[in-house]
């Protein structure tokens, strides 16, 4: 009677999980209907699952570089599941990824399942109590302590995944996915935070497009030099703020470091963007955009990156997972620059998307082992050199980062250049974390509440989330 509480607490815990997360996600080609601050509360639909998506037989593949072989041997005939959200550029590449990985170990089959990401985790948490679901599964880092808590993720086994050898290849950020000692996920690639603007606003405005902000002030005088507002409405954002994208991650994670602050503590316990009173001085600036320099409007086009793309915002925050969009979706002249310098330094957010073994999979001695070669190749150099200029974000593994195909390319050095600084933020449930600071951003900016007292709200919220999660650790 236990074990069945649990498994349906944990499918409980797992759907809370839904986020309209501009945070973790690469924005879509065709973004979302939500107003800007104040996404729809409803819970998605659920139409039926979509088919799983066998990926087509090669046709005189490539010989890719082969991944490490697990010490345990993978049965054959053996078929083993991968769930992802789907992103059409992402979907497209894993479907060649198993085509080659499935030459190479013909006892395999991959069946590549994605859902729209709206419903992803209601379909993952539907699948615990029946036992069904993938095998492997890609997740956002932010979400791995309530999988792990609600049992749906196995550890990655040692022998084939060494700790010490996982350190030493894979960039800092990634061991924020060891919970007790143990890894339970690893990525392909990871991203950091920067500028986008648009050449020509910047130009028309008078300013130098090959010039680089220095620090927020610079930022500040270009946006005002960019915004426009005719017949008293705002018909050009400097800057447009998006709190539900990605400048929620701006103030948690890099103001907050950059004004002189730590936005946790060590142990992840304590929640403490108001304990200095550089944490308060970085949310007045950041509200201060909107309220008082009024280079933002949020009801300026539905999201920040809409705006961006209309021609609407001079900048937006955003990440490397953006680049492919830009690519294909901006019809000016455009460029990317590194997240300034705060009075006390520079500072990054970082995130990624990883994959996991679930413990369906690990119950059976074939998936597993099958499993095991999948999310080694998943996560080899190999697959990582496909995957950055496929998708845009930055390989997972320190030695790729200096090669010269990604140190070089210009779109992608301004994120390289500060994600030595970057920092993985630790969450205990992402989305509700995100709703603290939209809902503390929203209160001032639409309905004047004071911002010292929004923040202390959001603290006060977010600190629940942390309490509530570690009384589940006793």
């Amino acid at each position: 009677m236990k074990r069945v509480l649990f498994v349906c607490a944990a499918a409980l815990m797992l759907i809370a999980l839904i986020s309209a997360c501009a945070a973790p996600t690469p924005e879509p080609t065709k973004p979302p209907a939500p107003a800007p601050t104040q996404p729809p509360a409803a819970a998605p639909t659920q139409p039926p699952a979509p088919a799983p998506t066998k990926a087509p037989e090669p046709t005189k593949a490539p010989e890719p570089t082969k991944a490490p072989v697990p010490t345990t041997a993978a049965a054959a005939p053996v078929e083993i599941e991968y769930w992802q959200y789907f992103y059409e550029s992402k979907k497209n590449l894993v479907d060649q990824l198993i085509t080659d990985f499935q030459k190479e170990n013909p006892g395999i089959t991959v069946v590549h399942t994605t859902f729209p990401y709206e419903q992803y985790n209601d379909k993952v948490a539907a699948s615990v109590p029946a036992g069904r679901g993938p095998d492997v599964i890609n997740l956002y880092y932010g979400w791995l302590p309530l999988y792990i808590n609600s049992g749906y993720l196995a550890p990655l086994p040692e022998k084939d995944f060494p700790v010490a050898q996982l350190e030493k290849d894979f960039i800092p950020m990634v061991q924020i996915a060891k919970v007790d000692g143990k890894y339970y996920a690893l990525p392909t690639a990871v991203r950091d935070l920067a500028i986008f603007y648009n050449k020509d606003l910047w130009t028309k405005a008078g300013l130098d497009p090959n010039t680089a902000p220095k620090n927020w002030d610079d930022m500040l005088n270009a946006a005002q030099k960019m915004t426009k507002v005719e017949g008293g409405k705002m018909t050009v954002a400097g800057w447009r703020i998006d709190m539900t994208n990605q400048d929620h991650n701006l103030y948690r994670e890099i103001l907050v470091r950059e004004y002189g602050g730590i936005p946790q503590t060590d142990d992840h316990k304590k929640i403490q963007w108001n304990t200095t009173p550089g944490g308060y001085e970085a949310w007045q600036f950041l509200t201060d955009l909107t309220t008082k320099y009024k280079v933002s409007d949020p009801t300026l086009a539905q999201d920040g990156p809409t705006a961006w793309l209309a021609q609407q915002a001079g900048m937006m925050v955003s990440g490397s997972f953006y680049l492919g969009t830009a690519k294909s979706n901006a019809k000016f002249n455009w460029g990317v620059f590194p997240i300034p310098a705060g009075p006390k330094g520079q500072a990054n957010m970082g995130s990624f998307w990883t994959h996991g073994i679930t413990t369906k999979a690990a119950k059976d001695p074939a998936k597993l082992a099958a499993s095991i070669k999948f999310l080694q190749y998943l996560t080899s150099a190999a697959t990582m050199k496909k995957w950055t200029p496929a998708i845009g974000e930055l390989p997972a593994r320190a030695e790729l980062l200096k090669d010269p195909l990604f140190a070089n390319d210009p779109n992608l050095a301004p994120f390289i250049q500060t994600l030595p600084v970057a920092q993985a933020t630790y969450f205990v449930d992402e989305a509700a974390d995100r709703k603290t600071l939209v809902d503390a951003y929203d209160s001032v900016v639409l309905t004047g509440t004071d911002p010292k007292k929004a923040l202390d709200t959001a603290v006060q919220q977010a600190q629940k989330l942390f309490d509530d999660y570690w009384a589940t650790k006793k």
